[in-house]
């Protein structure tokens, strides 16, 4: 199977075996701006959202896909930890070095992270999976393509974003673009719909960016607060997305 994070896993492992002593930051750390124009948002196709009752069951998630013993958020520990992180098994990461882009934090305790679907599951649930196949469901919980997908995220914040979309939730403004961008391009590789509200504010926001703003939730009380757990939606049943 090609997955970046797999590989990039692979790579570090090398490097750390050979370079004991050197710290290696992995490079899904490093996030290279490209804005994408107006016309890609408007390649989205709009819909209003799913009123299917959502099921969280039916996103089989976290598998190991390549039977290499790390599961899928275990990838992600591992390809997003500054240095070679340490293992309580040979299977399960417990100390490292992550940076939370959420809220500008370092974390050394995995306990303390969550992985964080970027598009909730909820939200792709509403905006097409619903009527995805289980294993394409899977997939999407999953995936480690792109390395936008997933991301490790302190708890607090994975939390306070539940399954929010973004005019209800952003990061720290030093992410914010970047999250955006993601969001529209997970949306679009998986051909998930938006909502009109959803649209417009990711075609405002986009613009914001390119003339170097910093958009704003238009919920900005939402916005990393650690202590809200219930996410705000458009439309469709509400479910919670702690721990995504």
């Amino acid at each position: 199977m090609s997955q970046k994070r797999y590989r990039i896993s692979l790579v570090l492992l090398l490097l750390f075996v050979l370079f004991p002593n050197t710290s290696f930051a992995s490079s899904t750390q490093t996030k290279f701006v490209k804005f994408p124009t107006v016309a890609s948002v408007d390649e989205l196709v709009v819909a209003n959202e799913s009123t299917t009752a959502y099921n969280r069951a039916l996103f089989k998630h976290w598998i190991d896909a390549d039977k290499d013993c790390f599961d899928t958020r275990v990838e992600v520990l591992i390809a997003e930890s500054k240095i070679w992180p340490k293992f309580k098994s040979r299977c399960k990461v417990t100390t490292g070095e992550w940076f939370s882009v959420y809220d500008n934090k370092t974390i050394t305790d995995s306990s303390k992270l969550d992985v964080d679907h970027l598009v909730p599951l909820q939200e792709a649930w509403q905006s097409g999976a619903d009527k995805w196949s289980n294993k394409k469901r899977q997939d999407f919980a999953n995936d480690l393509s792109e390395g936008n997908s997933l991301i490790a995220v302190t708890q607090g914040t994975n939390r306070s974003k539940g399954s929010k979309e973004p005019h209800n939730w952003l990061p720290t403004s030093s992410y914010v673009c970047q999250y955006l961008i993601d969001w529209v391009d997970v949306k679009k590789r998986w051909s998930l719909s938006v909502d009109p509200v959803e649209k417009d504010f990711l075609k405002t926001s986009l613009t914001t960016c390119t003339k170097g703003g910093t958009p704003v939730s238009t919920n900005p009380s939402a916005t990393n607060n650690s202590n809200t757990t219930t996410p705000t939606k458009t439309s469709g049943p509400v479910v919670s997305e702690t721990g995504a």
